[in-house]
C-alpha cells in the first residue's frame, strides 16, 4: 500500500475585496451549514479576516448576488460594504489537507496546552483572534469573533458591534482543527 504524500498543514486564506465575484473555491462555512440567524442576515456565511490599524478582526462574508458582502465588528462599530481588501479561508480538498477542521464549543477550544482540536487563530500582542458563531437574540447563531485567551466575543448586526465577555462566551463554537494521523502541526 502506498503511503501518503506530504500534506499541506497550513490555513489558505485568500484575498479579495467586498465587491469582487464571489469566489468558485471552497470556503469554510459557518457550522458547515446554513445558520439559523438573524432576520435581515443572510445564512450562509463564510469565515474572513480583516485588518483594522494592524488588528485581526474575523468576520464574515457572504455571497450578494455573485459579488462578495462582508461584515465585521471592530471598536464598537460595524463595517460592511466597501471595506477594503479582506481575506477569506480557503476550505482546501481532504486529500490534500493533512488536518480536518470542526466547530467545537469554547470550552473545549479554550483548554491550554496539549489537546485534540487546536482553535483556528490569529496570535497579536492583545489577544488570540478565532472565527466563532455566536448564539443571540433567543438562539440565532451568527458568525463572528472571539479571543479565546480573553473571553470576549464580538459579533456586528444591526448597525454596531455587540460584545460578550467571560461566561457569557461559554455557549459559543469556536472553529478547530485538528491532525490527520500521521501528520503534526509546527
Amino acid at each position: 500500500m502506498k503511503k501518503p504524500g506530504p500534506r499541506v498543514m497550513y490555513n489558505e486564506w485568500m484575498d479579495i475585496r467586498a465587491g469582487d465575484p464571489f469566489p468558485t473555491r471552497a470556503l469554510v462555512k459557518a457550522l458547515g451549514q446554513s445558520l439559523n440567524t438573524i432576520a435581515g442576515q443572510n445564512p450562509d456565511q463564510y469565515v474572513a479576516l480583516w485588518y483594522q490599524q494592524g488588528e485581526p478582526v474575523m468576520g464574515r462574508v457572504w455571497n450578494e448576488g455573485g459579488k462578495v458582502a462582508a461584515n465585521f465588528g471592530w471598536f464598537n462599530n460595524e463595517y460592511k460594504g466597501n471595506v477594503g481588501s479582506i481575506q477569506v479561508l480557503v476550505e482546501l480538498p481532504d486529500q490534500v489537507r493533512g488536518f480536518d477542521y470542526a466547530w467545537k464549543s469554547f470550552k473545549e477550544a479554550a483548554v491550554f496546552g496539549q489537546k485534540e482540536w487546536y482553535p483556528v487563530h490569529v496570535e497579536y500582542h492583545k489577544g488570540d483572534i478565532s472565527p466563532c458563531v455566536l448564539t443571540v437574540e433567543g438562539g440565532k447563531q451568527i458568525l463572528g469573533k472571539v479571543d479565546v485567551r480573553n473571553e470576549r466575543a464580538t459579533v456586528a448586526f444591526g448597525g454596531k458591534e455587540h460584545i460578550y465577555v467571560g461566561p457569557t462566551v461559554h455557549p459559543f463554537v469556536v472553529l478547530c482543527r485538528k491532525a490527520k494521523p500521521g501528520h503534526k502541526f509546527d
